[in-house]
């Protein structure tokens, strides 16, 4: 990496070691690239610096607002030497939020010296898109610290902003689209997709792996879906954390409803007719989806169920940071931690509940591996650009293996410090850095 040392006494000029001409052949105009400003400036060598600084021109440092608090890399492209990276995070809705959110941020930051270069963690309220100007939060890698501060726009973004369930959706959408329209493939968790639309992507090719799945329009789908599975579950299509899932079973005399995250409440219904009217009160049209129910492996009357870790790395590969199993709250319907459930690393479950040898587990998890990218090659080749993933499987009772979720917004790795491997969670998110660094210093054209 190059530190780079303010230069007084020339004017659109950057010099480099000798020994940094492999990087560049000859002397010559070429443009410096930081984020999506662009300055053209002669670059010359010199041997009063060292090999590891970059000596730029103080009007070049003030056009392009590069701090000189960091250190980069530099990398060649053509006429570009783009300097970086530089690398925004969409953190939340409004600046009060983000600066709440600095114990956080600094998960990402804690291998800072493997990234180097520019961070920045924003709100939706930060964004001028007028101006290309963003008010944020900037590390400073020699202080430690996050410090508010305005700045151009990155080269690259990634989102960890959850709006899918407010009024700041389409605020979201819009500040992201224009993202896309300047920066192309170097934004990234953007598009979402919600439950359904991971099902109709995935129903063609891995059909065996999924639940028997429609979307909810009248209480008559309800009925039919039912009829045929006796037990299913209808969930929101964007619902998060197990919020507003309910579960139905038929018997002979009545329809049970069970739903409440961590307390267990039943209403029954004798009639069709009172069913109907309940679910015309509740649902709204379009909006839920009618899930056939799984008969999921349990623990002492606790759903089971895995997470899976998946985020991309420094080279863009997908990689299975981790697989933690997440038991749900007793008698609950949902496995969900923040519903009063528990996690442990997988390998830990499958070895003392499901009583599988260290083959078999390790079977299981090529297995599971190999379906998860399969599904993420789906939904990527349908036009979403992922990055970090939280895939939930489950197992049922045969043995088999089933879809269950891909938590694109902002998946909880959070799960790793319930399972006491907060490790995890590091790597996890120094691997989302990684990604959104190897964009950052990708041609800056490059927007397919």
């Amino acid at each position: 990496m190059f530190s780079i040392i303010q230069d007084k006494g020339s004017t659109n000029h950057v010099k480099l070691h000798p020994k940094n001409k492999s990087l560049m052949k000859e002397s010559k105009n070429i443009n410096v690239v930081y984020g999506i400003r662009t300055a053209n400036v002669t670059v010359s060598f010199s041997d009063s610096i060292n090999e590891h600084q970059l000596l730029i021109s103080d009007n070049i440092l003030k056009l392009l607002f590069i701090p000189t608090t960091s250190s980069y890399d530099i990398r060649f492209h053509g006429g570009d030497m783009i300097i970086g990276p530089f690398i925004g995070i969409l953190a939340s809705v409004t600046n009060t939020q983000l600066l709440e959110l600095v114990p956080s941020l600094n998960s990402y930051v804690k291998y800072y010296d493997k990234i180097g270069g520019t961070l920045i963690a924003f709100s939706l309220d930060g964004i001028d898109q007028k101006k290309q100007t963003i008010k944020g939060l900037i590390y400073l890698p020699r202080k430690k610290n996050w410090e508010i501060g305005s700045f151009p726009f990155p080269s690259s973004v990634f989102s960890i902003v959850e709006t899918s369930l407010s009024e700041n959706w389409i605020t979201f959408q819009q500040n992201m689209k224009q993202f896309h329209e300047i920066l192309g493939k170097r934004i990234f968790n953007f598009p979402n997709f919600d439950k359904w639309t991971m099902f109709q992507m995935l129903e063609k090719s891995m059909h065996e792996n999924l639940p028997n799945t429609q979307l909810y329009i009248k209480p008559l789908d309800v009925k039919q879906m039912l009829k045929r599975h006796q037990s299913i579950y209808i969930k929101p299509i964007n619902g998060r954390l197990g919020k507003y899932v309910c579960k139905l079973s038929l018997t002979s005399d009545r329809i049970s409803v069970h739903f409440g995250r961590r307390r267990k409440r039943i209403k029954t219904f004798k009639t069709w007719r009172k069913l109907s009217k309940f679910l015309t009160y509740k649902l709204q049209s379009g909006q839920y989806l009618i899930q056939q129910s799984i008969d999921l492996f349990t623990y002492d009357h606790r759903i089971i169920d895995f997470r899976m870790m998946m985020v991309k790395n420094e080279i863009g590969k997908w990689e299975n940071i981790g697989i933690i199993a997440r038991y749900g709250p007793s008698n609950s319907i949902v496995s969900n931690i923040t519903a009063g459930g528990k996690a442990e690393l997988g390998v830990k479950t499958l070895q003392s509940v499901f009583h599988l040898s260290s083959r078999e587990i390790k079977s299981l998890f090529v297995n599971m591996n190999a379906m998860a990218l399969r599904a993420l090659s789906i939904v990527e080749a349908n036009g979403y650009h992922c990055g970090n993933i939280g895939f939930d499987v489950g197992i049922d009772k045969s043995g088999k293996i089933w879809i269950i979720e891909m938590n694109n917004q902002n998946p909880d790795h959070y799960i790793a410090v319930k399972a006491n491997k907060k490790e995890l969670l590091y790597q996890a998110k120094l691997k989302n850095i990684l990604y959104a660094k190897k964009l950052a210093m990708e041609k800056t054209k490059d927007k397919s």
